[in-house]
């Protein structure tokens, strides 16, 4: 009989108890900040990810030459349609691009600018840049981010 009270001798106070919910409280609240904060840095990755990839396009566009640029002036040639399409394995500026688990896609539209005064035969100096870039996030919700600007023809 004493043997048994020795093993059923773990019995814990009341302020034992409180003291340990206390404890078990900060640990279970100090996981969920620190859950949420990685899951915060992971969405930001992902846009940060997202802006470099459109950032590159914009850059390509505007070190390439004006007369270059829109598929609408040079078709197949563009630099517009280089970066919308695949050109094979030594194509180093693909429209898909995957970080992890996360597949990008890179959609670049460019435009040309109506002159004051309405002029259709004269081409515009200026051209609109529009890329958009799109993801699906781990779970399952599209994100998307997109840039915008002008490129001038300073010939």
């Amino acid at each position: 009989m004493e043997n048994l009270r020795k093993t059923f001798k773990l019995a814990f106070t009341l302020p034992e108890v409180l003291i340990m919910i206390l404890l078990l409280s900060i640990l279970f609240t100090l996981g969920i900040l620190f859950s949420s904060q990685f899951k915060a840095t992971k969405k930001l990755r992902n846009k940060e990810i997202a802006i470099a990839l459109a950032q590159q396009a914009v850059e390509v566009l505007r070190s390439s030459p004006y007369s270059i640029i829109d598929d609408a002036d040079s078709k197949d040639d563009s630099v517009e349609y280089d970066l919308n399409h695949d050109s094979g394995p030594e194509d180093l500026l693909l429209p898909k691009y995957k970080a992890g688990s996360i597949e990008y896609l890179r959609k670049v539209e460019v435009k040309s600018l109506s002159l004051a005064g309405g002029d259709k035969k004269a081409k515009s100096p200026v051209k609109y840049v529009t890329v958009s870039v799109f993801w699906k996030t781990p779970d399952g919700q599209d994100e998307s981010i997109t840039l915008s600007t002008t490129i001038s023809n300073l010939n």
